[in-house]
């Protein structure tokens, strides 16, 4: 067992130029953004840390959710964001894209935000700050 201290840090999410996914004539996407906190280690299991709210007809999303997670310094701790489209007419989702990060990564980042372009189209943001005790 490590004796690295535990920082709570806050991660918040934005989205530039995604594709639509929406379908012709049918508007624009209504994005939202599942956060994953990836195992560390085997003996360790993916966390869902939560889903943001929907942002409606919007291919540059920011959301305003954000999301509270234990980091240590030194230790490597991934996250997986992935994007959907709401379609409420069928309570269902349409996958807009995904990326992994790495934590220690976006703090070392210049304004601690790391961006990934995403093979779908468009691009995710996301910032990491650490959280007020």
């Amino acid at each position: 067992m490590s004796n690295n201290k535990k920082n709570k840090v806050q991660i918040s999410l934005y989205a530039s130029n995604l594709k639509n996914t929406a379908g012709l004539g049918k508007g624009i996407a209504d994005p939202y953004a599942v956060v994953t906190l990836l195992a560390g280690s085997a003996d360790e299991r993916p966390s869902i840390l939560g889903r943001t709210e929907v942002v409606k007809n919007s291919l540059s999303p920011s959301w305003t959710t954000t999301f509270a997670a234990e980091y240590a310094f030194g230790q490597e701790c991934k996250i997986n964001i992935g994007l959907f489209d709401e379609i409420r007419k069928t309570q269902s989702s349409k996958s807009m894209g995904s990326a992994q990060f790495e934590i220690g990564e976006i703090l070392g980042s210049k304004g601690n935000i790391k961006a990934k372009k995403l093979r779908s189209g468009g691009t995710l943001f996301v910032r990491v700050t650490k959280a007020s005790a």
